[in-house]
């Protein structure tokens, strides 16, 4: 063992050198996990988190649901810019005024959709049409509300394939894939 130990002391130039490409990339990975930290403490979608009609795909194929979410203004707030992304392609309606949205894939940037005029006092209505060719992609949703409230993407979301299942009450709870940033989605632009 004192061998070894000696043989590679002999040798400063390369223990030098690979000490100082140890500290390199662990203080490279500290950043790193600090920057990701921060930044999601500084998420322009709050709390919202990938979700889907399922996790489990037996096979590609195409697919198209409904997800909807209810929640209840005192009053309606004279903006209300939701954030929105749907891989692949997908429609937002809140109340009864439908958004048409421009197809999306990872790295996209995400769609902003001013919902304030579609409000109401009392319960409101948010219904996200999304469709994908392969069976695979990702719901991400955020609106801020008046009063510090936030609407978010997550597993309180009710899925189905039929949009009148939904109004029905029949839905099931979403999938939940996880928060931004998150692989393939990261964090839309």
């Amino acid at each position: 063992m004192k061998e070894i130990r000696h043989a590679f002391l002999s040798r400063p130039v390369p223990a030098a050198l690979f000490l100082l490409a140890f500290l390199i990339i662990a203080a490279a990975a500290a950043l790193a996990g600090a920057r990701a930290l921060q930044d999601r403490a500084h998420l322009r979608t709050g709390g919202a988190r990938w979700i889907w009609l399922a996790v489990d795909l037996e096979e590609p194929k195409p697919v198209r649901f409904f997800a909807r979410r209810d929640f209840t203004l005192s009053r309606v707030p004279p903006s209300a810019k939701a954030l929105l992304f749907v891989d692949r392609r997908g429609a937002l309606t809140v109340n009864s005024s439908r958004f048409p949205l421009q197809v999306q894939r990872p790295g996209s940037p995400l769609a902003t959709v001013e919902i304030a005029p579609a409000l109401t006092t009392g319960v409101n209505r948010v219904v996200i049409e999304a469709e994908s060719p392969t069976g695979a992609g990702a719901i991400l949703f955020h609106v801020d509300l008046p009063a510090g409230e936030h609407v978010d993407s997550d597993a309180t979301w009710q899925v189905s394939p039929s949009e009148a299942e939904l109004a029905r009450g029949a839905g099931k709870p979403a999938a939940v894939w996880g928060r931004p940033p998150m692989y393939p989605w990261r964090y839309p632009p």
